[in-house]
């Protein structure tokens, strides 16, 4: 019965420290500005696309 609340107790931890370290990556990139150019990028491709683009957009959905 140890070994099992053991794992239970690693896999909790993994979990969270996977957490802790996907926060850290998205505030350094919102902090470098990394995520507002990101948006610009994908919102400035479909502007100049024309309507097909658009058109291909509204049907990915």
């Amino acid at each position: 019965m140890s070994g099992q609340s053991t794992l239970e107790y690693a896999l909790v931890l993994v979990a969270f420290l996977s957490m802790v370290v996907a926060l850290g990556l998205m505030w350094h990139a919102a902090r470098d500005g990394t995520l507002v150019r990101m948006a610009a990028d994908a919102a400035t491709h479909q502007v100049s696309g024309g309507t097909l683009a658009w058109l291909q957009d509204l049907l990915g959905f």
